[in-house]
């Protein structure tokens, strides 16, 4: 349960740190699992325990769900993290206007932990002001790409450097090489993506200064696709390749 519990933690820090980064501006095309097929509308994901780690009793066996609300030009609106019974433990919503997000705010429970609001955009750099609790700061997004295929985030809050990211992508611009690093903390982390033909992970490797967790793979392989070429089914494994996780997806279209 602690376990459970973690991971739903972890994953409402993911989606806080989304919305101070890219302002919610994640498209269905992203990862996780490579780029979606159609117009896609809504996604749900459970996350069941694998089979050799089920109880006998008759619980459920879902760990937790995630979901994620996508406008009609794929921009996403609204995600949630919600545990086994459906209950939403982490939230956030996204309003575009022109492409372009304006406001983006994340909760957890009914307390909305940080809020972001669009200052203005020019070229590469977009500015923001962000809230958290009765303090406001100045968060600017400077964005940068060379040759097409590299591309580097910088994320100023009141003249401070607080994450520098940077992106590799393959031929057919999917992220081959993730880095990410946080020059006040001296945190950094380096994930690598191998895809498969469908353009979904197959392998993710990462390492951090994380002490406690240095280095961590993953291995995913897909079971059932819908009509549009999008997985339906996938189990995940860790670097002993010992079953993680079963990922149900189920996708609704525009």
């Amino acid at each position: 349960m602690k376990h459970i519990i973690g991971k739903i933690t972890l994953l409402a820090g993911l989606m806080a740190q989304t919305v101070m980064v890219s302002c919610g501006g994640h498209s269905y095309r992203e990862l996780p699992f490579g780029g979606m097929n159609g117009r896609v509308q809504k996604v749900t994901v459970w996350h069941l325990r694998p089979e050799m780690w089920q109880g006998a009793s008759k619980k459920t066996d879902v760990m937790y769900m995630n979901a994620s609300v996508y406008d009609i030009n794929g921009n996403e609106i609204c995600s949630a993290v919600m545990d086994s019974a459906g209950r939403i433990q982490a939230e956030a919503e996204s309003l575009f206007e022109d492409g372009v997000c304006v406001r983006s705010t994340q909760k957890a429970g009914n307390k909305v932990i940080v809020q972001i609001n669009l200052r203005s955009k020019n070229r590469n750099v977009t500015e923001y002001d962000k809230r958290m609790g009765t303090e406001t700061t100045r968060m600017i997004v400077k964005e940068t790409s060379r040759l097409g295929r590299k591309y580097k985030s910088t994320v100023t809050e009141n003249g401070l450097v607080t994450t520098i990211s940077e992106i590799r992508t393959d031929r057919e611009g999917y992220p081959v090489k993730i880095t990410v690093t946080n020059p006040q903390t001296g945190f950094k982390s380096v994930e690598t993506n191998i895809f498969d033909e469908r353009h979904n992970v197959t392998e993710k490797h990462v390492e951090s200064t994380d002490e406690d967790n240095p280095e961590e793979t993953t291995y995913t392989d897909y079971g059932g696709f819908d009509e549009h070429g999008n997985w339906t089914e996938a189990r995940t494994y860790n670097g002993r390749r010992l079953p993680a996780e079963v990922l149900i997806r189920e996708i609704e279209y525009w």
